[in-house]
């Protein structure tokens, strides 16, 4: 009798999505059979927790399983699908009702829930897959700006509470400066805050690593929760198996340009990037005033990115602010980092966001037909 036992993971990045599931299916002796991820246009996190046990049972009736345990940090679907919780949203009941018939195919099914840290793979795969679907840019004509706020500028004190604000006040991202004072002169944090702050947010991690030999520390990051991991052409000698690195450990790459760094340095494997963050400031503190010149340097990578139709992201970091942030994004720019901006505004969390992304998006009008 073949018995599977299969962890599932939905994730999202709002509510509702983008969404992604993850899916780990392994035999009796925990040994990996296979993986399965997939992105979800909209969804909320449950209907994507439902969703990937759908994919894991389908999975499982293809391998001729007799018997399915399905692995879930869901509490709440691991109660409905063993029948002690009742189904009371409609799109819940028409997925669990899919569930149930998918579980006849089988001689055994039972649904256990494990705490989050058990589940690591299949949600790492999930996240990978909402990821994906919320870094694709929907066209030249009318790009979608995502906010990272820096927590570099941030109430080191509270945190916790920081990014759970920053997801409630409509963040996309989260951004981590992580500075080892030999590539830039300051020292900042590791992988420990990191581990700390992922159980409180569902938001990406972005993390742009300021430090010497990044390709020494890429799978210690991506353990820790890094979902998006940036390197300097400069800090490492082989920049192309650093990339190489970060995608197989899981993780979005992309490289960072200083303000004196010139384009051509990622047009060699901008196709293998899902990310290029522009510095418009020198790397290190935080507060410092932008550098306009480097607008030309997103121009130059903007056309570069149009003309071989990719997806990657176009970010700028350094002194970012209402003022601005509208001819970063007519220049090309998609994503903005901001880190005084949002946490010395004198505003609340949730309004600095509002008021930059408001800002920002004045800069799409030049990009209209």
């Amino acid at each position: 009798m073949k018995s599977l036992r299969i962890y599932v993971d939905g994730s999202s990045l709002g509510n509702p999505g983008p969404a992604g599931i993850g899916v780990v299916v392994c035999d009796e002796r925990e040994n990996i059979l296979t993986t399965h991820q997939l992105s979800l246009p909209n969804a909320t996190n449950n209907e994507a927790e439902y969703q990937a046990v759908i994919e894991a049972l389908k999975l499982a009736k293809h391998l001729g399983a007799d018997e399915v345990v399905i692995l879930s940090d869901s509490e709440l679907i691991v109660q409905q699908l063993n029948g002690n919780y009742r189904v009371k949203s409609p799109s819940l009941f028409r997925l669990h009702e899919e569930v149930m018939n998918l579980a006849r195919n089988f001689k055994r099914f039972s649904a256990v829930y494990i705490p989050r840290e058990k589940n690591k793979v299949a949600n790492q795969l999930a996240q990978k897959a909402s990821l994906a679907s919320s870094m694709k840019v929907q066209s030249p004509q009318r790009r979608k700006v995502k906010i990272s706020p820096s927590i570099l500028s941030a109430d080191f004190r509270r945190l916790g509470e920081v990014v759970r604000e920053l997801e409630a006040g409509g963040a996309d991202w989260v951004h981590f400066d992580i500075i080892d004072g030999r590539f830039a002169p300051n020292i900042t944090f590791g992988f420990p805050v990191i581990e700390a702050l992922r159980p409180e947010t569902s938001l990406p991690f972005d993390v742009h690593l300021m430090i010497v030999e990044p390709e020494r520390y890429v799978e210690r990051f991506v353990s820790a929760g890094a979902n998006i991991l940036t390197v300097h052409p400069e800090a490492t000698y082989q920049l192309h198996r650093t990339i190489s690195m970060i995608k197989e450990a899981g993780a979005m790459a992309g490289v960072v340009l200083n303000p004196a760094t010139p384009p051509e340095f990622v047009k060699p494997i901008l196709h293998l990037l899902d990310l290029v963050l522009v510095m418009s400031v020198d790397p290190g503190f935080s507060g410092q005033k932008f550098l306009p010149f480097v607008l030309e340097k997103v121009r130059t990578i903007r056309t570069w990115i149009d003309e071989m139709g990719l997806e990657t992201e176009l970010e700028i970091d350094g002194g970012v602010t209402e003022a601005n942030a509208a001819e970063c994004v007519a220049a090309g720019v998609t994503v903005i980092v901001s880190a005084t901006g949002i946490f010395r505004s004198g505003k609340s969390i949730a309004e600095a966001i509002a008021d930059l992304r408001r800002a920002a998006e004045m800069g799409l009008e030049e990009k209209q037909p």
